[in-house]
């Protein structure tokens, strides 16, 4: 059987909140690069001619599945800004990530209850955010397959 080697010691886990973070930011780039495809798709057709009677419905529907995408690859992006923002008020680190900052009195550590409350909010975020990218994912499919349609009416 195949497995994947034990990651080294800085490494993150599989389905750590890293990985988690990462994936749904790939799926939100992804789902951006293909509904650029799709509003490329559009424009073309739209500057071809005039759309039949037929095709409006079509259009209207591949205008809200690419709407809904869009709105969903947008909310992951503020729902881990909000989150980390809200982190990095509570435990009193500045919260623009590229100013220099030591934790409270650089000899004290933060209180273990502390930390793991945080860890606890924003592994809930890693979740919530890789939600809501694989239904913008899922929705700009569907705008494909809308477009498609539309363009073979």
């Amino acid at each position: 059987m195949l497995t994947r080697p034990k990651p080294a010691a800085g490494e993150p886990r599989p389905g750590s909140p890293a990985d988690l973070l990462r994936a749904g930011g790939q799926d939100a780039a992804i789902a951006g690069g293909i509904l650029t495809l799709v509003l490329a798709g559009v424009l073309v057709r739209l500057l071809a001619g005039p759309v039949e009677p037929l095709g409006l419905p079509v259009l209207l529907a591949l205008a809200a599945t690419s709407l809904t995408s869009a709105s969903y690859a947008v909310r992951t992006r503020l729902t881990i800004l909000r989150t980390l923002g809200e982190i990095r008020a509570r435990i009193g680190a500045p919260l623009h990530p590229g100013v220099p900052w030591l934790p409270t009195g650089s000899d004290t550590a933060l209180p273990e209850r502390l930390l793991r409350r945080e860890v606890r909010r924003l592994v809930g975020a890693a979740y919530r955010c890789y939600d809501l990218s694989l239904n913008a994912l899922l929705w700009a499919f569907a705008s494909v397959v809308l477009l498609v349609i539309w363009l073979l009416i």
